[in-house]
């Protein structure tokens, strides 16, 4: 069996479960049900019904009528902290032993499944890195702030602006994903539908909030989208995220120091914010790919 990263236990922003059954009390029913279950997980599995609610919850926040919302910090972290909660829910859900059961079923959608995740690995690693880069900028930009060194200051915005285009050529891969769901029909007569729609229904809230993520600060940054990457469709130009584009617009404006202070200490929380959330998306997609490879090697 390939290790897990181990979890964070601070929950201090997580949002509330469902009422039944506790929060604190249903990984040991899970157990218990691991080992004494032999069909597959039904509607009133604890653990299944724990990722439908938060996989409902996220798609409500976030679904085609809430196009409008402005987006900003607080709505962007809320979202990490969703995804990573739906994605660690995913990973119980895969390690009992009903589940894996049913997958073994079905091996070539799940070796489909896998290379997504792969895909998004990769793609958040690369992320994680350009994030790093974006906020080493910000703190030069601040420091030629205070210092009124407008050479540097130029020299700042180009970073932040490459940085941006860095993450905006991610946006394709997540299209890639979308555009090709795992179909088990076409693999399958009879597949286990339930535990299928469960895991698309994740992968398809992994690309929105990677898009919303990505998009969002690229758009913040000004990065040009022209058309996408690679052959893809043209983009529409994504929303950028309130304080980004604020702290953006700070550095070019020198009239009110007090102003551009705290618009750029907001910038850099924001950033900050999205680094860690990022970074703890980044590690359950890893567990839950590992989770997903062992149903295929053990």
């Amino acid at each position: 069996m390939v290790a897990h990263f181990r979890r964070s236990v601070s929950f201090s922003n997580t949002p509330s479960p469902p009422p039944p059954p506790p929060s604190s009390t249903y990984r040991t029913t899970a157990k218990r049900i691991h080992f004494r279950s032999t069909s597959l997980p039904t509607r009133s599995h604890p653990v299944l019904s724990q990722l439908k609610y938060h996989l409902n919850q996220l798609k409500s926040q976030w679904g085609p009528e809430t196009v409008s919302e402005s987006i900003n910090s607080s709505r962007i972290t809320d979202a990490l902290i969703r995804l990573r909660i739906i994605l660690e829910s995913l990973d119980d859900l895969l390690d009992l032993a009903p589940s894996r059961d049913s997958l073994r079923r079905h091996p070539e959608w799940v070796e489909k499944v896998l290379e997504d995740f792969l895909v998004m690995v990769d793609v958040y690693g690369t992320f994680q890195m350009q994030i790093s880069t974006l906020k080493q900028c910000n703190v030069a930009a601040q420091l030629a702030t205070r210092r009124k060194d407008g050479l540097k200051m130029v020299v700042c915005l180009k970073g932040l602006k490459k940085s941006g285009r860095e993450i905006f050529k991610l946006m394709p891969f997540l299209q890639t994903i979308r555009e090709r769901p795992a179909d088990l029909t076409q693999l399958d007569p009879n597949p286990d539908f339930e535990l299928v729609e469960v895991i698309k229904g994740v992968m398809e809230m992994i690309v929105v909030i990677s898009e919303a993520v990505f998009g969002g600060i690229s758009a913040s940054l000004e990065t040009r989208k022209a058309s996408w990457m690679m052959g893809l469709k043209k983009s529409k130009r994504e929303k950028g995220i309130k304080e980004v584009e604020n702290g953006i617009w700070s550095l070019r404006n020198y009239k009110d120091e007090i102003l551009n202070k705290k618009m750029m200490k907001e910038m850099e929380e924001c950033i900050e914010g999205i680094e860690g959330g990022s970074e703890r998306v980044f590690r359950s997609l890893i567990n839950t790919r590992v989770s997903l490879l062992n149903v295929l090697t053990q």
